[in-house]
């Protein structure tokens, strides 16, 4: 089992992320706003390459900012396997402008022995609801490797 996976992520608290598991959550560039067992905050800028031909956030990215939240909060189980994603469903409610800093909330709802369902909620500075997300992920039964 990962031991203390919890308080090595609770001491990322507020720093930029780019050490991660995850290149695509590196190049992201998450910064950890929050931490409990099976809830995650990120928060991330949004950068000139992470828009669509409007200036606003691409749907891709803002799937790639659930995603990553999404994995976060399971590291946060401390899990003995990986999940991969079997289904995520999102709703683009508003867009949110490069430049802006949006947070993405990730709270499990089940962590059963095979299945982990998962929502979403991401906000833009102004607490506006930007995007809300239910993922399903299945264990893989591959071994996580220690955090940190």
């Amino acid at each position: 089992m990962v031991t203390n996976a919890l308080e090595i992520i609770k001491g990322w608290i507020g720093r930029e992320v780019d050490n991660s598991r995850s290149p695509a959550g590196n190049w992201m560039k998450p910064r950890l706003e929050a931490a409990e067992k099976g809830k995650i905050e990120i928060s991330v800028l949004i950068r000139k390459e992470m828009c669509n031909p409007f200036g606003n956030i691409h749907g891709g990215m803002m799937s790639l900012v659930i995603d990553e939240a999404i994995g976060w909060a399971i590291v946060s189980l401390e899990a003995e396997g990986h999940y991969t994603s079997i289904s995520l469903n999102i709703d683009f409610l508003y867009a949110a402008a490069e430049g802006e800093r949006i947070t993405a909330k990730a709270e499990i709802i089940r962590h059963g022995k095979k299945i982990i369902n998962s929502e979403v909620h991401v906000y833009n500075e102004s607490g506006i609801l930007l995007s809300k997300a239910t993922s399903n992920l299945v264990s893989t039964g591959m071994k996580i490797k220690p955090v940190g």
